[in-house]
């Protein structure tokens, strides 16, 4: 991320957490709200921090936020002001524009208007949540796109002491490893392991594919065929 710009503008809780994690990875950030309480908070984590309306376009032009690579938006619950903010941003010329959507429907009206990133905080968290305690294995969940997504899973007891080549995941499931985390959370993690490495006890499989592919990880036969 370093060498981007960055506007994030609702300083709510969603955006001092983006605004936190821009900051702590070296990005150039205009931190902009309403309330001069969350904007004075922000400026520590901030090259600059604004009391600006974000429905106003042109206070938005004259902030620089039309040279910024990205934009987060969060303006707490009203559709309109959300909506409106990021149309202007897409007037604007912004390239990126993430915005934290109140529905579903929100979602299907910003993307109509161009946002590139529509969140759902809520329903990704909840979705996150539900995939991990359905499988005890699973210790993290990442959707990527409807269908698809990477899960990290602990490796399971019959694959230890085998090869990636033998477990031949890609072939077998369409899945795809993509790193391997040894020595448990904490441990050392390679990354595009090779066809040579063996899997270990304890280690941890961090793998890419389809949902219903991923959710066979443990139907795979060893002796050449998946149930």
């Amino acid at each position: 991320m370093k060498g981007k710009r960055f506007a994030v503008i609702g300083l709510g809780h969603f955006g001092a957490y983006a605004l936190r994690v821009l900051y702590d990875a070296g990005c150039e950030v205009i931190a902009i709200d309403l309330d001069a309480e969350a904007v004075k908070e922000a400026a520590e984590f901030s090259e600059r921090a604004v009391v600006a309306d974000a429905t106003d376009v042109q206070a938005l032009e004259s902030l620089g936020v039309a040279d910024v690579d990205v934009a987060i938006v969060s303006l707490g619950e009203r559709m309109d002001v959300i909506t409106l903010a990021a149309l202007h941003l897409k007037e604007l010329g912004v390239p990126n524009i993430a915005v934290k959507s109140l529905s579903e429907e929100h979602g299907r009206i910003l993307k109509a208007i161009g946002v590139n990133e529509i969140v759902h905080p809520e329903k990704d968290a909840a979705t996150r949540l539900a995939r991990r305690l359905v499988r005890q294995d699973v210790l993290e969940y990442l959707p990527l796109m409807p269908g698809y997504s990477i899960i990290e899973i602990k490796a399971p007891e019959e694959f230890v002491g085998r090869s990636l080549r033998e477990l031949a995941l890609r072939n077998r499931l369409q899945v795809q490893l993509i790193g391997i985390q040894r020595g448990g959370l904490h441990g050392e993690l390679k990354i595009v392991p090779r066809a040579e490495d063996v899997i270990e006890e304890g280690d941890l499989m961090i793998l890419l594919g389809a949902e219903r592919d991923l959710d066979r990880i443990r139907e795979i036969d060893l002796h050449g065929k998946h149930g």
